[in-house]
């Protein structure tokens, strides 16, 4: 498959940002820059967009979403949203089961918004955290309950599930947080 000019898309929250704002290329310090040097050490011209936001929710990419469709036109897009839900959540003193069904829902209407637009395939990547600091050992099973909501869309919507928790977790246990971080 020929790929070059291939314009790959990143929604998400900080993770994904990564001081993109602050980057002249506009990639930020983490994955999405990984990917970047991965495509092009191999010489493929793919144009990677990172549209990641510090604090984001799902609600927050959903309007990012309606905005900016039209101006990007991807061929791929991948999303990597929740952990900032789970934070409203948490602080807020929303009931669990009504703040998951909110998100399902809002993450549903991203997802059928972007097939309205787009006919491109579509990765979701699922949500994680560390225990560090050990407060968000708390959040840890909203979590695991997030991802079975977005692996469950996945499924729904034949679409990509990327699973990261596990294995994150697994180096950064053996490598180190930060190092992972």
């Amino acid at each position: 498959m020929n790929i070059q000019g291939f314009k790959v898309n990143f929604l998400g929250d900080s993770i994904t940002d990564c001081g993109h704002a602050f980057d002249y290329e506009d990639l930020g310090e983490g994955y999405v820059r990984m990917i970047y040097n991965s495509f092009h050490l191999n010489n493929q011209k793919v144009r990677v967009l990172n549209r990641g936001t510090d604090g984001f929710t799902i609600k927050n990419v959903k309007r990012l979403w309606n905005i900016s469709h039209t101006k990007y036109k991807p061929d791929t897009i991948n999303i990597l949203i929740g952990i900032n839900d789970i934070a409203v959540m948490k602080n807020t003193g929303l009931d669990t089961d009504e703040a998951l069904a909110l998100f399902e829902k809002n993450y549903e209407e991203l997802l059928l918004q972007i097939r309205e637009t787009c006919d491109c395939p579509i990765t979701l990547m699922e949500p994680f955290i560390f225990p560090r600091p050990a407060e968000l050992i708390t959040w840890m099973d909203d979590v695991r309950k997030m991802n079975d909501i977005i692996r469950k869309l996945a499924e729904k919507h034949n679409l990509t599930f990327l699973p990261l928790w596990d294995k994150l977790l697994n180096a950064a246990e053996s490598e180190g947080y930060n190092k992972i971080t």
